[in-house]
């Protein structure tokens, strides 16, 4: 239905030489070519009136052109399809195009349908994030007016489904009449994108079974329902995440979808079946002792405000924040600003017990769910003058599926915060009726890295069979909180300062939760998703050779088209696990589940030397073989970029088959607050760090370090002592926040020598850079000549046909890599540049090949690794430590998700160089940065 033009604009003049044979020449190309397109191009001529030149002749001849009468001129026309005669119009002057040439479209057929078209969506160049363009045709009866189009915000269009919540069981996604997929629950919210998302198909959202067949009837059918039986070897793992009867071998998937009227769009909702009951609260009446008390204490004015580390915040009441999906029309709530009257509104019909004040805006089960969390306040309040852990809890918080979260001490949050999609919450749905533990992360609030325990709030009294989850609990802790713990339960863990005997606390994820690195102020690398193939590689080898304990798993992330690879623990664990493979007496260790959550617990005891690698980026988070993945490989956690055709949004073979990744971990903005209230407020809970003169009273405690390492990152302080978290960050003197407004002593010792070496030493840097410039010049004039002179010998023919030259190329080949097909794969099509990041000043030799212990040194670039068994050192005959922990047996299937993303510094490069000489070869060149673990250790 693509209409083709041509538009011609001449004065029509002819050569005084030209004849009529010159005429029909032309009319003859335009019959042929135009035959070969079935005679489907229009042509449109205008001419240009010439006083004294434009004749009847050539306006006769402009409009045979248009008309394309090649018979006038002797030229049969043989196709049996007729030609679409276009028109001439004569311009008598330039000075109104737009209202002859501009209006060309009027000459065309009118076969177009009078239906909104919908653009792709795109950036905003106005800066008004993601929209699209949705256009429709103005008729004046069979007269086509023009185009009328508007410019919608892609997060107002998708926003009934991407906050749309009807049960844990279900979901849905937004598809155009092609396949190509709007919105999914995977994907990032399209208010927090600064990207169009991947022009992709439904397919690669849905890889299971039979979807195939399901997709083809959504797109012929307008309206129509289809289930499907998925075995749960082959689900998604949002799938079995919404499961709960997980011994079954099968599960049914329901998708019910419609045709959106006058639109190109399909709905589809899916129902994960069998589906769990959903109870609805009753009307509810506020708790006369509670207070409620909205987040935006900077437009309330509260009298008793505080600052809560960074955040404005009161001890007084929990706040209430509700997020975009609490409303009617999240859109409207997130690109307007609040103001005291709407915040006024909001509180008095949430407290309205009578039910007569009009509701402003939000949907029907927020003020049940807001009254139903109120019941929670006096219990905190009193938790908060009672409990010994109060010196350890950074805040307390409760969040439901519509979006309310209720947090204590009452802070001032952002307003795109969402509480459903943290990984909190994401994983104790995930893990019904388990304590989940999640972290360590960087606090937003200022609190320093802290670890998150939560668990789900059940609509029926027994949690683990047929519960419904209301809601969602959770506690920050502070890092150290959980190594103070495991000191003091297991004593024997920090008998020779976490050296030979270490203990650990990993979730089923594999990220550690408490490790001696994790609190070691000589660090090098941020505690945040520090995995246990990184930090305890000797035991990564081993565990990974365990049947039916942990499994690689990869998955499709869309969102920043990426593969990520991760690791699932068995969370069923009964009784302990020791070392399997034969040769690692090394390294005895000893983990077992703790019981009622998502943890283990492990003791690692090293006797001798050992030697165990895993491939462990420190840079970025890529892998260090995209092209295959194997189970008992150590790897740490990683991504490989996505491929994906850009035209067609078609996936490759390989990667079609990889399921699609949940829910990305969207980033948490800190709400900036007026900085005289900063100065001006005190902090809500001081802890009195520089009373606590033990470290046993100061480790793990709010906004407190115990101060072990002097500014230079190396010195033991003489005396050890505690101090506030800004003075002394991780327990180094003036170490540098990772919070950026506040940098601490060293990073301004920094900025001050930054300073001394930009003094005016420019003359004296230009004259040695010119000295340097002309010497390379020189050099390369040189070899230029060389070069000229050898390639004289080749004969005339190959040196045509090299198109590039090998002497520039490095051929120093090394032979292994003749053996391995895989390795000949990857090193031709990828190159690695992988970054070192040194704290010190090392010699090159060192930052191509850095030692360090396992398990206590952190790594830079790559590391590898080799089974345990090439080590030469004699094994010891220590046995294992036992932690001591009885195991239950909690049968829970857990679901993983992939830690955040980091920029990747891994591009692809495809060079074609076509080398006809038979002698001549591709080269490869592999640069990257190596880090090898292995452990110093004797019997």
């Amino acid at each position: 239905d693509t209409d083709m033009v041509i538009i011609y604009l001449s004065a029509g003049i002819t050569s005084k030489d030209s004849s009529e044979d010159d005429k029909k020449a032309t009319l003859r190309v335009i019959n042929e070519e135009n035959s070969f397109l079935n005679n489907s191009v229009m042509i449109l001529t205008y001419a240009l009136m010439n006083e004294g030149v434009t004749g009847l002749k050539e306006l006769a001849f402009l409009r045979d052109l248009a008309e394309q009468n090649s018979v006038k001129y002797g030229v049969p026309d043989r196709t049996a399809l007729p030609v679409i005669k276009g028109s001439m119009m004569v311009l008598n002057q330039l000075s109104n195009l737009e209202t002859t040439v501009g209006r060309f479209y009027t000459n065309l057929p009118n076969r177009m349908i009078d239906e909104a078209v919908f653009s792709l969506p795109f950036s905003d160049e106005m800066g008004d994030g993601l929209i699209m363009t949705v256009s429709k045709p103005c008729y004046f009866g069979n007269l086509l007016l023009g185009i009328v189009g508007v410019d919608v915000n892609l997060a107002y269009i998708l926003e009934d489904v991407t906050y749309y919540q009807d049960s844990l069981g279900s979901y849905t996604f937004l598809i155009d009449n092609k396949g190509y997929t709007l919105m999914h629950p995977s994907l990032t919210r399209p208010y927090l994108l600064s990207e169009p998302p991947l022009h992709t198909d439904i397919i690669h959202y849905e890889n299971i079974p039979k979807f195939e067949l399901v997709c083809q009837n959504i797109l012929s059918i307008p309206l129509g329902s289809q289930i499907i039986t998925v075995p749960v070897n082959s689900s998604l793992s949002w799938h079995v995440n919404k499961l709960r009867e997980i011994g079954k071998e099968a599960y049914n998937v329901s998708y019910a979808w419609k045709m959106v009227q006058d639109t190109s769009f399909i709905l589809c909702v899916v129902v994960i079946q069998p589906e769990i009951p959903v109870k609805q609260l009753k009307n509810l009446n506020t708790v006369p002792s509670s207070k409620l008390l909205y987040h935006r204490l900077d437009l309330l004015g509260q009298p008793n405000a505080c600052l809560h580390f960074k955040q404005l915040a009161t001890l007084e009441s929990p706040t209430v924040m509700l997020s975009a999906g609490s409303f009617s029309s999240p859109y409207e709530h997130l690109s307007q600003p609040e103001t005291k009257r709407m915040v006024e509104h909001y509180t008095a019909y949430l407290s309205d017990n009578t039910r007569l004040i009009a509701n402003p805006g939000l949907k029907f089960s927020v003020r049940n769910e807001v009254m139903a969390t109120s019941h929670v306040t006096d219990e905190w309040m009193t938790q908060m003058e009672m409990s010994s852990l109060n010196s350890y809890i950074v805040r307390r918080y409760i969040a439901t599926p519509n979006g309310v979260l209720r947090i204590y001490p009452g802070s001032l949050m952002d307003k795109a915060f969402d509480p459903t999609r943290r990984q909190w919450y994401l994983h104790a749905v995930a893990n019904p009726g388990l304590i989940t533990f999640t972290g360590p992360y960087l606090d937003v609030g200022g609190a320093g890295y802290v670890v998150t325990i939560s668990h789900t709030v059940h609509s029926s009294s027994t949690q683990m069979s047929s519960g419904h989850s209301v809601a969602v609990m959770g506690i920050d802790f502070t890092l150290r909180y959980f190594y103070k713990v495991l000191m003091d339960l297991l004593p024997v863990c920090n008998q020779d300062g976490g050296n030979k005997i270490r203990c650990f606390i990993m979730e089923d994820r594999g990220y550690l939760v408490a490790h001696p690195t994790l609190i070691d102020p000589k660090g090098h690398a941020p505690v945040e998703q520090q995995h246990i193939t990184h930090k305890e590689p000797l035991v990564a080898n081993d565990i990974l050779n365990h049947p039916n304990f942990v499994k690689k798993n990869l998955c499709n992330s869309f969102s920043d088209r990426t593969v990520q690879r991760f690791y699932k623990f068995n969370t069923s664990l009964v009784g302990d696990l020791t070392n399997l493979v034969h040769g690692s007496h090394c390294s005895k260790y000893r983990l077992t589940r703790i019981p009622g959550t998502n943890t283990f617990v492990g003791i690692v005891n090293e006797t001798c030397d050992s030697l165990a690698f895993c491939a462990c980026s420190m840079v970025d988070r890529l892998c260090l073989n995209c092209h295959r993945m194997e189970q008992n490989e150590c790897e740490c956690p990683c991504e490989c970029p996505l491929e994906v055709n850009e035209c067609t949004g078609n996936l490759t073979n390989a990667e079609s088959r990889n399921p699609s990744c949940e829910v990305h971990q969207e980033p948490m903005t800190f709400t900036a607050i007026d900085p005289s209230l900063q100065d001006a407020l005190p902090q809500c809970i001081n802890t009195q760090c520089n009373q606590r003169t033990e470290s046993g009273d100061c480790f793990g405690v709010l906004d407190c370090e115990w101060c072990m390492v002097d500014s230079d990152g190396k010195t033991h302080l003489d005396k050890s002592y505690c101090a506030p978290q800004k003075e002394c960050f991780g327990g180094i003197v003036g170490a540098k926040s990772p919070y950026v407004d506040d940098l601490g002593a060293i990073g301004d010792e920094v900025i001050t020598l930054n300073m001394i070496k930009s003094a005016p030493v420019g003359p004296v840097a230009g004259g040695i850079m010119g000295c340097i410039m002309v010497l390379v010049l020189a050099v390369y004039a040189y070899r230029h000549q060389i070069h000229r002179r050898s390639h004289q010998h080749m004969s005339p023919l190959a040196a045509q046909e090299m198109s590039v030259r090998m002497s520039n190329l490095e051929n120093d080949r090394d032979e292994r890599d003749d053996d391995s097909h895989e390795d000949r794969g990857i090193i031709s099509n990828t190159r690695f540049i992988a970054a070192v990041i040194e704290r010190h000043a090392h010699s090159p030799e060192r930052r191509r090949r850095y030692w360090g212990r396992s398990g206590t040194e952190s790594d830079h670039g790559y590391s590898t690794m080799s089974p345990q068994e090439d080590s030469e050192n004699p094994p010891c005959n220590n046995d294992p430590l036992s932690a001591g922990v009885d195991v239950g047996n909690h049968d829970e299937d857990l679901d993983l998700d992939t830690p955040p993303q980091t920029a990747a510094l891994l591009s692809h490069k495809f060079h074609h160089y076509r080398l006809h000489h038979p002698t001549l070869h591709h080269s490869h060149h592999l640069q990257a940065a190596v880090t090898v673990h292995t452990v110093d250790a004797e019997c």
